[in-house]
């Protein structure tokens, strides 16, 4: 046992394993959440205990993590209001299972195989590759651990990893399986296809009472009216406090010459180079460079160097030697440089391309200056703007009241008010008419069907930097609107019906009579529309004017056969014939089935993984004590509030 616990924490997935574990520590911080102690134990499985302390220490790390993730204190209330007590409950009642399940079998990891783990972890070692005890001592003293908490935490997870090893020991993919999903995956396809659209159907006429009365009340959704909310807002909009705010244009001089630095590109030239070891084969390749009895690259080639090797690219003075910057930036043309004494041997330069240098003209500049200009003075008014709006709200004014006194304060011409009638999930208002402006924004629906009937709303930031807030004064139920209220509609429906049916019929002719010797191209040709190509693709990328049907069949024929498929807009049918077949490249097959195998034997252990855990906890009596669970809450709330 003691070889096997050995062998396991040296292994690459233990050793991990537990540096995350460590690193995790370090970066949560731990540092707070011994100020107090609980007695009481949270959970119970079986005999094994957690004991309340466990419970707060967990809650205390992942507050610590959330907070700094967020910027922002994320209280505990606020976290088990999302459930996430519940997660870190589950984390150690399974760690108690096992620990039940391994002290009935009496295996526990040795001192030993505790102290090689520690020793063997990265995060542990000197300079020299070594074990540090200063490096372990000055960590456990930054995360306020004693060596024994750390040990023993170290050991049950190495404890752990005897079972889990075991219950994914001899796991592999299905042999073949791997080939067979490449294989699928990698095949591809060439189409050639036309579109027949509604115009090319015939005429359906007008439908009779039954049968309009049939289509409706088949295709109810067609004819229901969406949730709809009325209302008003108040938007402070950024762009027109953008275009309120620019500077005039002897403000933009000034911060043009204020920051002139900012606008001066250093000259650059693109060079190549070859380091030559003796100053007289330099010079004798110099002279057959410029008498042209050799190219450049040719001199390369004679000292091993191919193209890549000769490019230094695009360079600055500063990133030159001082002789040679001297020598290659005093050049007016391209052209070869050298010899040039270099701290190893000579150089031979070529300058390709010469970038000239110096401060771009203040006309240049002048849009991206008031851009930013403008971008500040938002960043800087607008939330001020939003201050005095709910000031305003606060002393009782109506949405056009507030609008209109704010017309008087400096970018208060961007404060507008407006109101939206009938705005639906789809950005459409009464009548089906689409929303335009902030009205169409995703953000201002999301947050008119937050809203609750007759709610005002909160002042909101904007993705662009402005403001938004929102009142419902009404809601809409969704409802089936009376067919003779949606007649027009409803027949206008039937008709696209009737011919999207008709084209389709005449789909399974064009498709059944395609083959070796009768082309798509010539249906193209009788029905006047245009044949087009698509692919080679596979299944997985497959062109998006495609239907996904269309692939689906494609895939499925053999070469030269027709398919068809309605167009993803019910607006016509695509006719296609299927041009050739590619199976997957052997190598290409062998890398992608080696692949597979990696992925399905990841996902095949973790499920095991997974299924034996639970097992192991439904093997135990489980008991979650929820007045300690409450208790931590009040002593970890007590504890770590944020000051006011």
């Amino acid at each position: 046992m003691l070889d096997a616990l050995r062998k396991s924490v040296k292994t690459l997935p233990a050793r991990i394993f537990i540096a995350v574990l460590v690193i995790s520590f370090a970066i949560w911080g731990i540092g707070d959440i011994f100020s107090f102690r609980l007695n009481d134990r949270v959970a119970q499985v079986g005999d094994t205990e957690v004991p309340a302390q466990r419970f707060a220490d967990a809650l205390a790390r992942e507050q610590s993590r959330l907070t700094r993730q967020a910027r922002e204190f994320v209280s505990y209330d606020a976290m088990r209001g999302a459930g996430i007590d519940q997660r870190i409950m589950a984390g150690l009642v399974r760690d108690a299972a096992f620990t039940e399940e391994l002290n009935g079998l009496g295996i526990s990891a040795p001192d030993e195989a505790v102290a090689d783990a520690v020793r063997a972890n990265d995060v542990f070692q000197g300079p020299g590759g070594q074990f540090s005890n200063q490096a372990y001592q000055l960590f456990l003293a930054q995360q306020n651990l004693t060596p024994a908490e750390f040990e023993e935490l170290t050991r049950t997870l190495l404890t752990q990893q005897v079972l889990t090893e075991t219950a994914e020991a001899g796991i592999a993919a299905p042999p073949g399986a791997s080939a067979r999903i490449a294989a699928y995956q990698g095949e591809r396809r060439v189409l050639t296809a036309l579109t027949m659209t509604l115009e090319m159907a015939d005429d359906p006429g007008e439908p009779d009472a039954g049968a309009l009365g049939e289509f409706y009340d088949g295709n109810e959704p067609l004819f229901t009216e969406p949730e709809r909310r009325f209302g008003q807002f108040i938007h402070v909009d950024a762009e027109m406090l953008a275009e309120a705010l620019t500077p005039d244009e002897e403000a933009l001089r000034a911060a043009y010459e204020a920051d002139i630095a900012a606008y001066t590109v250093e000259e650059t030239r693109t060079v190549d180079q070859i380091a030559i070891p003796d100053q007289v084969e330099a010079e004798a390749a110099v002279g057959r460079l410029v008498g042209g009895t050799l190219t450049f690259e040719e001199l390369g080639q004679e000292f091993g160097l191919d193209a890549d090797a000769l490019a230094l690219g695009r360079i600055g003075r500063d990133d030159l030697p001082g002789v040679a910057a001297d020598l290659i930036f005093a050049e007016a043309e391209p052209g070869i440089v050298g010899p040039v004494k270099l701290p190893a041997g000579y150089g031979i330069f070529r300058i390709k391309e010469i970038q000239p240098g110096g401060t771009a003209p203040f006309e240049d500049v002048r849009d991206q200056i008031a851009e930013r200009m403008a971008a500040e003075a938002v960043r800087g008014v607008a939330p001020e703007l939003a201050n005095m709006i709910d000031d305003l709200r606060s002393e009782g004014l109506s949405m056009p009241e507030i609008a209109q006194r704010m017309h008087g304060e400096e970018g208060g011409a961007a404060v507008i008010h407006g109101t939206f009638e009938g705005l639906a999930r789809n950005a459409t208002l009464t009548g089906g008419t689409d929303a335009e402006g902030i009205v169409a924004n995703p953000v201002f629906i999301g947050e008119t069907f937050e809203a609750l009937d007759a709610e005002e709303r909160d002042l909101i930031e904007t993705p662009a930097g402005g403001y938004l807030m929102i009142l419902v004064e009404r809601i809409e139920e969704r409802a089936l609107q009376p067919l003779d209220a949606v007649r027009d509609r409803a027949v206008a429906a039937w008709q696209d019906a009737q011919r999207l049916a008709d084209l389709e019929a005449k789909a399974v002719d064009i498709a059944a009579g395609l083959g070796p010797e009768n082309s798509i191209w010539k249906s193209g040709e009788a029905l006047g529309t245009t044949v087009l190509p698509f692919g080679p693709f596979t299944r997985l990328t497959s062109p998006p004017a495609l239907p996904p049907l269309l692939v689906e069949r494609a895939f499925e024929a053999e070469q030269d056969k027709g398919i068809f498929a309605p167009t993803d807009d019910g607006q016509g049918v695509m006719v296609a014939q299927v041009i050739s077949i590619t199976p997957m490249e052997t190598e290409m097959l062998a890398a992608s089935s080696a692949e597979l195998d990696r992925v399905i034997e990841q996902s095949l252990r973790g499920d095991t993984v997974e299924y034996f855990a639970r097992a192991i906890e439904g093997k135990h009596t489980t008991f979650v004590d929820p007045e300690v669970v409450d208790q931590v809450f009040s002593l970890l709330g007590a504890v770590n509030a944020p000051s006011q």
